[in-house]
């Protein structure tokens, strides 16, 4: 039973919906049809209770069939019928400016074969069929909510207001039944549980508990797009948390399981997977990219492979080298792109890169700068501060790593000298018809200092005209032109350094 205050958020909800221009089809579908009924189902209703932003929009029409409902969505928008077989078909307003499609749906039975394969069931649709009937196919009790547009009464058969209220995950019906439909819905409830901040419902989690290892047969793709909503969640360490202890993380990432209760040396306080798990809590607190989360998770996977010795003095050489192509080889299985493979195993290969204030040169810099590659400094930086961070240590950016970082930025500007200048030494030979000799860099300074005080003057047309001018000074007067380049160089990233954003 819905309280005052979500009496209220489903009465807001209805006016506003009533005026957005992204639902007129509604109004114009109810003149047309007369007897049809339209319910907004599962994760929207849901979030309306919760006040969370969604803009998931499930919408089942009843008592219209399937042959009218698509022709008349097609007067109203774009219509793709990819799902039609099962009910349910994607709907695109002419006017729309949403960010998801908006899927409309027949009430459906679904028969599981009890394999737990995705859409390994067969699927009835019925226009006659009762909403509650719908409802009861759905995985979670919090989902299986169905708010009635044409009277605004809030359908909810399975007690979905009352486990919101309690913050509980919970299945509809018998856990074991709802699993064996889809055993994906085993990391949709640990899914749910991080991004609401809710509770997995006792008898629910013991049956992921016992039915963790059926999760195997779940294609890669799914396991994928679970466990990334998991760990872009701003409660991702309890999320991993939540996978270790409901058995489920070992059965897809058994290499990062091989961490827990693994000790480390006198630089860590926690255990290897501890340490992992942390690293990533801190990356998705800092709301760091998805490459970052990653590497902070995997960064030490290879350390109970190499590791050598126990207590303070133990070593892990070669886990940087090690734990990149096992990086490689887990996110291949699980799927992910080629550009997040390559990131992320780049990553984790060049996380141990040393710096020590005042011993590295200025090419040694360079040197770092060209192995972490110039798009890849800032999230190197992130990792180094989750790894930082995840150690137990206070301070997320030390002193040294902060000049680090300056003269990573630093060492991407380009040099001040005459090749930024739109003509060369060989042009002014041809134009002035003289030979090689000083006199040539002696006049390339002097443009350098006059366009170095105003930048406009960097086009050829100009600096022609000005070497011609130029050449009919003595070398002593070309030598007094010349700019003060250590001057130039202090103002220049004085400039930049006062627009630089640091890693955070």
């Amino acid at each position: 039973m819905l309280n005052k205050n979500q009496e209220k958020l489903i009465n807001k909800f209805l006016k506003d919906f009533a005026k957005d221009p992204n639902f007129k089809f509604v109004d114009k579908l109810l003149k047309t049809h007369k007897q049809a009924e339209i319910y907004l189902v599962g994760g929207k209703v849901r979030d309306i209770l919760l006040q969370r932003p969604s803009y998931d929009y499930d919408f089942v029409i009843r008592n219209v069939k399937a042959k009218d409902l698509e022709k008349f969505f097609k007067k109203q928008g774009q219509v793709d019928l990819v799902g039609k077989s099962f009910g349910v078909f994607k709907f695109k307003p002419k006017k729309y400016n949403l960010t998801e499609q908006i899927d409309i749906a027949l009430p459906r039975t679904e028969h599981s074969f009890n394999t737990g394969g995705y859409r390994d069931f067969d699927i009835q649709a019925n226009p006659d069929l009762p909403i509650s009937n719908d409802l009861e196919r759905r995985d979670f009790t919090i989902n299986a909510l169905a708010l009635n547009l044409n009277t605004g009464e809030l359908i909810d058969s399975f007690n979905g207001v009352e486990d919101l209220n309690n913050k509980l995950i919970k299945t509809v019906g018998q856990p074991p039944e709802r699993f064996k439909e889809d055993y994906t819905r085993m990391l949709r409830a640990v899914r749910f549980s991080v991004q609401l901040y809710f509770k997995i419902e006792p008898q629910t989690y013991k049956t992921i508990q016992k039915m963790a290892s059926k999760i195997k047969t779940i294609p890669a793709e799914r396991i994928n797009e679970e466990f990334t909503k998991i760990i872009m969640s701003d409660n991702a360490e309890f999320g991993m948390e939540l996978l270790y202890k409901s058995d489920l993380l070992k059965q897809f990432l058994p290499e990062l399981v091989e961490g827990v209760g693994i000790s480390q040396n006198r630089s860590h306080i926690y255990t290897v997977f501890t340490h992992a798990v942390k690293a990533l809590g801190f990356a998705a607190k800092r709301d760091y990219s998805l490459s970052v989360r990653l590497a902070a998770l995997f960064h030490d996977i290879a350390k109970p492979l190499v590791k050598k010795g126990e207590g303070y003095d133990s070593t892990f050489y070669n886990h940087d080298i090690i734990g990149a192509k096992i990086t490689r080889k887990i996110l291949k299985r699980l799927k992910y792109s080629n550009e997040v493979i390559d990131k992320v195993s780049h990553l984790v290969r060049h996380h141990m890169f040393f710096y020590s204030q005042g011993d590295v040169s200025d090419a040694g810099i360079r040197r770092l700068l060209a192995r972490l590659g110039k798009e890849n400094i800032n999230e190197a930086l992130q990792l180094r501060i989750c790894d930082r961070l995840g150690m137990g240590r206070p301070k997320a950016k030390p002193y040294k790593l902060i000049e680090l970082e300056k003269r990573l930025q630093e060492a991407q500007l380009d040099p001040i000298s005459v090749k930024m200048l739109k003509i060369n030494g060989q042009e002014i030979m041809d134009l002035l018809e003289i030979k090689p000799g000083p006199r040539i860099g002696l006049l390339l300074n002097a443009l350098l200092a006059e366009v170095l005080k105003n930048p406009k003057l960097n086009n050829k047309k100009y600096l022609k005209k000005r070497v011609e001018q130029l050449n009919k000074l003595s070398d002593k007067k070309l030598k007094e032109l010349a700019p003060n380049l250590e001057k130039y160089e202090a103002e220049r990233k004085r400039e930049y350094f006062s627009k630089f954003k640091a890693v955070e």
